[in-house]
């Protein structure tokens, strides 16, 4: 992940795409003791990064304990963010669409024939808004944010 972290904020400092405005990740995690939850709330953290605006409210929609979380944010200035993760029983792989007011960025791991040469994106960093998520799977509504 920090890989892929690294090659997409260096997209971002050249201004290729412009101001991020829209962030779609879909994160499918291979293990048996994945915390979905935890995962999410990673994807989030990198989403604040990318994102230029402070997160104003989030809904989260699946199942802690179960295969799928997906997490909306909605920040101050408009933008959005659809992140999901889902438990895989297959290999670890991310599909990751940043879109700015000038263009788009594009990831997918593992990617057709290069799936060997691949490398999967690894999770282990500390989440972002980990308790507003949590309290919008609970509540099945979305959660505002102090600013």
């Amino acid at each position: 992940m920090e890989l892929l972290k690294k090659s997409v904020q260096s997209v971002l400092e050249k201004d290729r795409i412009g101001s991020p405005v829209f962030l779609r990740c879909v994160l499918h995690v291979a293990g048996e003791d994945v915390n979905p939850l935890s995962s999410v709330a990673e994807m989030t953290a990198l989403a604040n990064e990318w994102i230029p605006a402070s997160p104003a409210s989030v809904y989260t929609q699946g199942d802690a304990n179960g295969t799928q979380v997906t997490v909306m944010v909605h920040y101050v200035g408009g933008q959005m963010a659809l992140l999901s993760v889902n438990r895989v029983d297959v290999d670890t792989a991310i599909d990751l669409m940043l879109v700015g007011n000038k263009g788009v960025i594009y990831h997918e791991t593992p990617v057709g024939r290069h799936h060997l040469n691949a490398i999967p994106p690894g999770l282990g960093g500390t989440g972002e808004l980990t308790a507003a998520i949590a309290q919008s799977l609970d509540r099945g509504q979305p959660v505002v944010l102090e600013g």
